[in-house]
């Protein structure tokens, strides 16, 4: 399995591995996806395997301050911002246990520090936030989240060191 950029050839299986991933929050249209990807297509990237098949992915866009963005809308236009937002990181339920997410995280914070980005932040949905504890996110406490991420949602960071 390799993780790469985006081709237009994994929007597919992109888009069925959102489906099977987000019962509580809902879909969000491809045109909604690949704003992420165009104003970042450095952070945006997806697992295959040989056989080319889309194991999962993850779009990150850059972002400012500690109010992430609403979903199910077109990204607007961000400018001067040294943190990153990550939108969406999900895994095929078939690939789940290999260290997909990980090594996709893995290779976030590597292009992250490149860019000079002092942090990532997300919004841990559907009782993620065990999971991205274990990367080394925490809560950003007091976080006015849109209703749509759903209940039980957190808003975490992770700052990162130049290495």
């Amino acid at each position: 399995m390799k993780i790469q950029k985006i081709e237009e050839k994994n929007w597919v299986g992109i888009l069925e591995i959102q489906d099977s991933a987000y019962h509580e929050v809902g879909l969000e249209e491809l045109e909604v996806l690949k704003s992420k990807q165009s104003a970042s297509p450095d952070t945006c990237f997806v697992c295959v395997s040989d056989r080319d098949d889309v194991l999962g992915y993850l779009l990150a866009h850059p972002w400012s301050g500690n109010e992430p963005p609403k979903l199910f809308e077109p990204l607007p236009d961000v400018v001067d911002s040294d943190s990153i937002f990550l939108h969406d990181m999900a895994v095929d339920p078939h690939s789940k246990g290999q260290g997909i997410g990980r090594s996709m995280m893995e290779v976030l914070i590597k292009v992250s520090v490149r860019k000079g980005v002092k942090r990532i932040i997300l919004v841990a949905v559907q009782d993620a936030s065990r999971f991205w504890s274990l990367l080394g996110f925490k809560e950003i406490l007091g976080a006015n989240l849109y209703p749509g991420y759903g209940k039980n949602a957190v808003l975490m960071e992770k700052v990162l060191t130049a290495s």
